[in-house]
């Protein structure tokens, strides 16, 4: 979706206003003869037939186009006062209502992913859909799991990482902590949205077997959980754009993934009328009055057939029913949303979504002495969240230094050491500054990071500026130095050798200093697990060439295929720098006691050191050669706090769909021994067997 932030000051303005004035809609009773549709005692698809055979053919076109174009909400859809249809209100964003005051700058999607905890990302679709409901907005432009295919995506930060059991294992939750607050959930970039470069006409042209097995299971993960909309693409799939390829939104998402809902466009990515509704684009977004009289000239003349109308209207009404638009109220813009529990549930995914990458020689946790904070990413240039459709006003802004300055008792010491921009013998200053400030600590912390954003992606896969430069400046000064990356998505560390601790926090939200400052110091375990993977070279990656990223003359092919992220570098024997999975705690783990009874894998976790940890166990399997899947998926993971000495016993319960792959003829259980690997990573799996189909 573009950036509204332009959108003329007086339509802004306006919409604003006639916002806030809006009231719950008004229910009529459920015994009225003439509205039997409002009696929510009467079965959803039963109101949807009763309030369809009243509407007239204008009330029905009514519902499958926008109207007006603000910043709050982004998009409306009128309603018919007659019928006691409430007006959709639909706004963004991933981590937070966009572009207002008074809500909670939650940490990214990205981190939630890295924190491995289905139950965290209920509890955040839950505080997204409350604050949501709050601000007036009754559709939430909602989770965003388009898989991270290359990690230059500006909008990598909006993802759950590479891989789709992970992402799915999210997404459903999400959804359905949005649809308990009474709020339409909307999936989104449908499909092949994976990079922002050219992303109007880019043409991604992706074989059926890759769509089936990468990129759809996040979306019919939350179909499964019950999102009412799907926001379908800019880009073009395998030819037709998204907005109107029948093969994608009929084929793939409406019939083979049951998907009863709508299909909007993404904002301005209409671009025809009658073709695009034929192919199963349901709403046109934001206003596009072309869609519905293009549609009403085409039932006229008998091109366009009315049951079709009548199927998007209804897909439409079935979610509004289905989540309670119809009785539940709704608040203003203007209202201050916040809460105690969202703010603690934003420090909460912080911190379990903080990633100890390396900790040699014990450096963390913290243990007292004088701390050096450094870098403009740890005060004056905090990154937590990014410019766009999803970009979150916080409330405040705890940054790294002033979380570790209140740990440490008022006694750190900070230094921007980088500068961005300045002139030559300023950067050397700094950069002297931020050497001797290094050498006067015990240890040193350098902060670094950067944003990316909708509309383009990363240039390159290096940190900006001069921070590599400030960073083995650091580490020369003082051995002792640990490096925080706040960054959307994987960067290059040539530095990773110099210094003795790295830890990624990703985009960590308001409470970011307070989460970062418990997790050095030991407070809580270093919970998080990467959702990605980090390569040593930009070569590395799967995606690396032209043809692959950013596609020549508009058209990019997904010809590595199955394999993304790690199965990448699983199948071709590549060692990553950190691997997918990875993250390490402040005690350790065994793991013992495999066993497998029919698809039922079972494995025990111990602490095995001295204070209370994080871990989360994964498991991989991998299919018969002749399958021609990657050498192992993620096929089931768990989140435990274990004591020192405690034991856990994990229960994977792995579908029938775990062992199928994707033919022509649909979905095939793969036949034969079947790799079972449980471990802490997707490099550390110290647990194999074999499961037999």
């Amino acid at each position: 979706m573009p950036d509204l932030r332009h959108v003329p000051r007086a339509l802004a303005v306006a919409a604003v206003l006639a916002a806030a004035l809006l009231r719950p809609p008004a229910t009529a009773a459920g015994d009225d003869p003439g509205h039997p549709w409002l009696d929510p005692a009467r079965p959803v698809a039963e109101r949807v037939d009763l309030l369809l055979g009243a509407m007239t053919q204008d009330e029905k076109l009514n519902m499958i186009r926008g109207h007006g174009l603000a910043l709050i909400p982004r998009g409306r859809v009128a309603p018919v006062p007659r019928l006691g249809i409430p007006e959709l209100r639909m706004h963004d964003g991933p981590h937070g209502v966009s572009d207002v005051r008074g809500v909670t700058a939650f940490p990214a999607p990205v981190t939630l992913a890295a924190t491995w905890d289905t139950a965290l990302a209920r509890r955040f679709g839950a505080a997204l859909g409350a604050e949501a409901r709050g601000k007036g907005v009754n559709v939430y432009l909602a989770p965003a799991v388009d898989i991270l295919r290359v990690p230059q995506s500006g909008r990598a930060w909006e993802s759950f990482g590479e891989d789709p059991y992970l992402a799915s294992a999210m997404a459903g939750e999400e959804v359905a902590g949005i649809r308990g607050q009474n709020v339409i959930a909307t999936v989104k970039h449908y499909i092949g949205n994976n990079q922002e470069t050219d992303r109007m006409r880019v043409d991604a042209v992706i074989d059926e077997r890759t769509l089936r097995e990468i990129y759809y299971p996040p979306f019919e993960a939350a179909v499964d959980a019950g999102a009412g909309a799907v926001m379908c693409a800019y880009n073009k799939v395998n030819g037709p754009f998204a907005c109107e390829n029948p093969q994608t939104l009929t084929a793939g998402l409406k019939d083979s993934m049951g998907f009863g809902g709508w299909v909007m466009s993404d904002w301005l990515a209409t671009r025809s009328g009658q073709k695009a509704a034929l192919a199963g684009l349901d709403q046109a977004m934001p206003d596009d009055p072309l869609f519905a009289a293009n549609l009403k000239a085409g039932i006229a003349l008998g091109t366009f057939p009315a049951a079709r109308l009548d199927d998007m209207v209804r897909r439409v009404l079935t979610p509004m029913f289905a989540d309670g638009l119809f009785e539940t109220g709704y608040g203003t813009p203007d209202r201050d949303v916040r809460t105690p529990e969202h703010t603690a549930l934003a420090r909460d995914i912080a911190v379990s979504g903080t990633v100890l990458l390396k900790n040699r020689d014990g450096i963390l946790p913290l243990t007292g002495g004088r701390i050096a904070v450094i870098g403009t990413a740890a005060h004056d240039n905090v990154e937590i969240t990014s410019a766009g459709s999803g970009r979150v006003l916080p409330p405040y802004v705890v940054t790294p230094y002033q979380g570790l300055n209140a740990r440490a008792g008022g006694t750190a010491t900070y230094s921007p050491g980088d500068a961005a921009g300045a002139l030559p013998w300023d950067v050397d200053k700094r950069l002297r500054e931020a050497a001797d400030a290094a050498r006067r600590a015990d240890v040193a912390v350098v902060v670094v990071g950067l944003s990316s954003q909708e509309g383009e992606d990363r240039p390159d896969l290096g940190l900006p500026g001069n921070m590599e430069k400030l960073i083995e400046t650091v580490a020369a000064a003082n051995p002792r130095t640990v490096v925080v990356l706040t960054a959307p998505a994987q960067v290059l560390m040539p530095w990773a050798d110099r210094v003795k601790g790295v830890v990624s926090a990703f985009v960590g939200g308001q409470e970011l200093g307070n989460a970062l400052a418990s997790v050095l110091y030991g407070d809580a375990d270093p919970g998080g697990r990467l959702p990605m993977t980090f390569a040593a070279r930009a070569a590395d990656y799967p995606a690396s060439t032209p043809e692959q990223f950013p596609g020549v003359d508009h058209r990019q092919v997904y010809s590595e295929r199955l394999r993304v992220g790690y199965r990448h570098f699983d199948a071709t024997a590549l060692t990553p720098l950190f691997p997918f999975g990875h993250g390490l705690s402040y005690t350790s783990f065994s793991y013992d006691s495999l066993s497998i009874s029919g698809a039922t894998v079972r494995a025990r976790v111990t602490n095995t050191g001295s204070r209370a940890g994080v871990a989360v166990p994964q498991l991989y399997l991998g299919f018969p050669p002749e399958a021609g899947e990657p050498p192992r998926q993620l096929r089931g993971f768990a989140r435990l706090r274990l004591a020192p000495g405690e034991s856990a016993t994990v229960a994977f319960r792995l579908p029938e769909r775990a062992f199928q792959v994707w033919t022509p003829q649909g979905w095939r259980t793969v036949r034969g021994d079947h790799t079972v690997q449980v471990g802490a990573s997707s490099r550390d799996l110290p647990l194999s067997g074999t499961l037999t189909r």
